[in-house]
């Protein structure tokens, strides 16, 4: 008896993830069938062709016109795709576009530096790393992609924001606040708005031991055909290769790349 009702209550226990996974793959296939037929599709259609009632169709639409994914119109009263899809697609296309343009640019850079390149884009106020070349040696820096850096106490991150008028670096500093990760890290609004200032008016940033005791890393921002900031490349290695007397040539080497990137990316200087 007692093992009977033990097995029972996890049954129980799992059918809302599961009704909520039933719910996801519905949407999905509601927005799949939409793109396939054209962009556009009644409820009756959708509710016959997905094997769906009406009125669950209904409801899963509704909280994918909530989401901006979808939209009715009013006077026939069929489903569309919206902006929300748009505004996704175009984030991958943009990701997308700066990885295919700037993976030459930083080969040829890790091959004339010696170390890692790395290219990392803003998200959720974290540079997030999304394309890597590693260097041959023994020794090297090599994080996987998708990892997250602090936009404060990484090259990476400081090149992303130090283009930014100092009341959205303010904001950015508020939201995340400054997280101390080694002695060297700036930790302070007066600090770290100096070394931006520096930052931008040398055209790179470096992340001396700021984020991790022995590794090193020179970056410098990546701008649209709009002259926004979209992604940052960056060079990174060991603090006994990477070292402060090099911090210039390597500088003035990652900055060139960037400018490269820029320009293929449609960006002309004022």
């Amino acid at each position: 008896m007692n093992a009977t009702g033990r097995r029972g209550r996890p049954a129980q226990a799992n059918a809302a993830p599961q009704k909520g996974t039933q719910a996801l793959e519905r949407g999905i296939a509601i927005l799949q069938y939409l793109a396939e037929s054209g962009g556009s599709a009644s409820v009756t259609v959708l509710s016959e062709k997905l094997d769906l009632p009406l009125s669950t169709s209904f409801r899963l639409l509704k909280t994918l016109e909530n989401a901006g994914f979808i939209y009715q119109d009013a006077q026939l009263g069929w489903w569309h795709i919206g902006l929300g899809l748009f505004t996704v697609g175009s984030s991958y296309s943009r990701n997308s576009d700066v990885v295919s343009v700037a993976r030459p640019f930083m080969r040829r850079l890790m091959a004339l530096s010696g170390e890692t390149a790395n290219l990392a884009i803003c998200n959720s106020n974290e540079a997030v790393l999304i394309s890597q070349c590693e260097c041959q040696s023994m020794i090297r820096m090599c994080a996987p992609i998708g990892s997250r850096l602090p936009l404060h106490a990484s090259g990476a991150g400081k090149a992303l924001i130090y283009s930014l008028p100092e009341e959205e670096i303010l904001e950015v500093i508020v939201s995340n606040g400054l997280k101390v990760f080694t002695d060297n890290t700036l930790n302070s609004f007066n600090q770290l708005i100096q070394d931006l200032a520096q930052s931008k008016q040398r055209g790179f940033s470096i992340d001396n031991e700021e984020h991790a005791i022995g590794l090193n890393c020179i970056a410098s921002a990546i701008f649209n055909q709009n002259h926004d900031v979209v992604a940052s490349v960056s060079i990174s290695g060991p603090s006994t290769r990477v070292v402060q007397e090099r911090f210039e040539e390597l500088g003035k080497l990652v900055h060139t790349t960037a400018q490269n990137i820029s320009t293929a990316l449609g960006y002309q200087p004022v």
